[in-house]
């Protein structure tokens, strides 16, 4: 995406070259295992929304 204007990034790059090494990689780990659970559960609700309901009839 693009809406972002690039004085923002810039400072948002900045600030995060500011905190420490290990800073970055937890909140880097915990970004993803969050992002692993959102997708996770997305993907499980997916799955149930896509199962034959009980009441529909069967067409064999």
């Amino acid at each position: 995406m693009n809406d972002t204007p690039q004085n923002i990034k810039d400072l948002q790059l900045k600030i995060w070259l500011s905190k420490p090494p290990m800073e970055r990689l937890r909140q880097m780990m915990e970004n993803n295992a969050m992002l692993h659970q959102f997708w996770s559960k997305a993907q499980r609700h997916n799955s149930h929304d896509k199962r034959p309901s009980a009441q529909t009839p069967d067409k064999s």
